[in-house]
């Protein structure tokens, strides 16, 4: 069965367990720096792992938030099958093996697999993820 291609941009992103409103998660660090944008990486991947939905959408690129709602991320992700779980594993391995991210002005990407990339931008509260795997490209699509 074909993955849904808005699922592969996202997940390029994320799934339904959703928590309730009123869970508190802490913000994603507001920092410029690699340390701020890995930490933000990590958090949405484990985020996605133990079904935390809502946590995950936070962490989204606002044009991901602005078309995906919690419910929907949950149902693409678990859609996916175990493509998405397996996506969010390479992410956490790559980020605990150290490797480097490609910066540019207001972006941020991670070699996930070869020819596949992570990919996070730059907003005004801090990083947001627009892609937990993608393929590969020169510069991301905004």
């Amino acid at each position: 069965m074909p993955v849904p291609r808005s699922l592969l941009a996202l997940l390029a992103a994320a799934t339904l367990g959703c928590a309730s409103s009123a869970h508190r998660f802490p913000p994603p660090p507001a920092g410029a720096d690699a340390a701020a944008a890995r930490e933000v990486l990590g958090r949405f991947a484990r985020a996605l792992e133990a079904g935390r939905y809502e946590e995950a959408h936070a962490l989204l690129s606002a044009r991901w938030r602005q078309a995906y709602t919690p419910g929907r991320l949950a149902l693409d992700f678990r859609g996916a099958g175990p493509w998405g779980r397996e996506s969010a594993g390479r992410v956490l391995a790559r980020l605990g093996a150290g490797e480097p991210l490609l910066r540019g002005p207001d972006w941020a990407r991670l070699e996930v697999d070869e020819g596949r990339t992570a990919l996070l931008v730059q907003e005004p509260g801090g990083w947001r993820v627009d892609a937990l795997e993608e393929p590969s490209a020169p510069r991301p699509r905004r």
